[in-house]
């Protein structure tokens, strides 16, 4: 052991993949808690395809009396918790790490995005006055272009004055990654150095900025004390479900508490 100090050598970690396409969903393999205290499973939804997004999914917490038995849900007694949101009011409790926003055709409008307890209003506007530093504040930025949004070039230049907003110090200062791939489309992702918060996005107009959920990530925390003892639950597992469109998971169990050092990690680890 190097000094005695490596993650893999302290927790049981372990990784898989599953997908869903359909509101019946997918459940990950069960994880058995016999020999350790606790453990937290976490789930990262991924969109297939960051042209469409997610609205929702499910995630519910399962317990089983064995490797090969079908769980049941409330492990623990932990609700199921719903990640994502519909495309003009996704929340910052939906767990959303990266959201695209695409604009249609628009001449005026607002929109707020937030991040955790931090919320800003965005106006648009197609005065170069207004779209400068000096007219910005806290509580209302704007962004915009002097070209209508449907024109070549008009949506991408308020993409990027939209970004300009986002990354200044009177919004977000570097919480929120963005970034652009299309004339019609940005991307906000959130960056490390945000703390446990979560994306939002609040338009009351859908042709104005509409949004879709391309990863959102969620979990739970448990004891294994508190599986059902009196039916023999020892196992742990997460499903995944009523996903609209298709979707990735990626799946994160980590276990600690153990009597003794876990297994040897179940993976390739680099020298």
């Amino acid at each position: 052991m190097k000094n005695n100090a490596l993650i893999t050598e302290k927790l049981k970690i372990d990784a898989e993949q599953i997908a869903i396409s359909s509101a019946a969903g997918a459940t990950s393999i069960n994880y058995d808690m016999q020999d350790y205290r606790r453990a937290a499973i976490v789930a990262n939804v991924v969109a297939d395809s960051s042209l469409v997004g997610f609205t929702t999914v499910i995630l519910d917490l399962m317990e089983s009396s064995a490797a090969t038995v079908a769980g049941t849900s409330a492990a623990g007694g932990s609700a199921g918790i719903t990640l994502g949101g519909p495309a003009t009011l996704i929340p910052v409790t939906g767990g959303a790490r990266k959201i695209q926003l695409e604009m249609t055709s628009v001449t005026s409008g607002a929109v707020t995005i937030s991040l955790g307890t931090v919320t800003k209003k965005f106006t648009y506007s197609t005065s170069t006055a207004e779209v400068i530093s000096s007219a910005q504040a806290s509580t209302n930025l704007y962004f915009g272009s002097t070209l209508d949004s449907t024109a070549a070039g008009g949506a991408q230049a308020a993409f990027d004055s939209l970004a300009t907003c986002i990354n200044s110090t009177l919004a977000f200062g570097g919480d929120i990654l963005c970034s652009t791939n299309s004339t019609s489309a940005i991307h906000l992702q959130v960056a490390d150095s945000a703390d446990g918060a979560s994306l939002g996005f609040q338009s009351t107009d859908e042709n104005m900025l509409s949004g879709s959920v391309e990863q959102a990530v969620g979990g739970f925390n448990i004891a294994a004390d508190e599986l059902t003892s009196t039916l023999n639950k020892r196992y742990v597992a997460i499903k995944v479900s009523s996903a609209a469109t298709a979707a990735t998971v990626g799946v994160s169990v980590i276990r600690s508490g153990g009597r003794f050092n876990p297994p040897t990690f179940s993976g390739k680890l680099g020298t």
